[in-house]
């Protein structure tokens, strides 16, 4: 069960990420424990995006930006998945929880 603090991270999480992202093809997950239920107390909150179509060269610098200024308590590592080898690649798409899939709109 998610604490509320954890319930609330996630969200402003996840809201940073795909308000970032609004407006190009991408798909984002949650994964590692926090997506795996394995997580403990003050676990780190992990993403990974695979770009669809080229990213702004600063997109991920502003991610990473915007959640170092959030009020998110624990430390979120944003994974560019495109830089990735394929078998992390596709550890993050059967474990993770999908968070956005492609779209042009959202």
């Amino acid at each position: 069960m998610n604490s509320p603090t954890l319930t609330r991270d996630l969200e402003s999480v996840r809201q940073i990420v795909l308000d970032a992202l609004q407006g190009y093809r991408a798909k984002v997950w949650l994964f590692g424990s926090q997506a795996t239920g394995r997580a403990r107390r003050y676990s780190d909150i992990d993403v990974a995006i695979l770009p669809l179509e080229p990213l702004p060269s600063l997109t991920f610098s502003n991610i990473r930006e915007a959640l170092e200024e959030s009020n998110v308590i624990r430390t979120v590592d944003v994974v560019d998945l495109s830089a990735t080898d394929e078998s992390f690649r596709q550890r993050v798409e059967e474990e993770g929880v999908l968070w956005r899939e492609w779209r042009n709109d959202a």
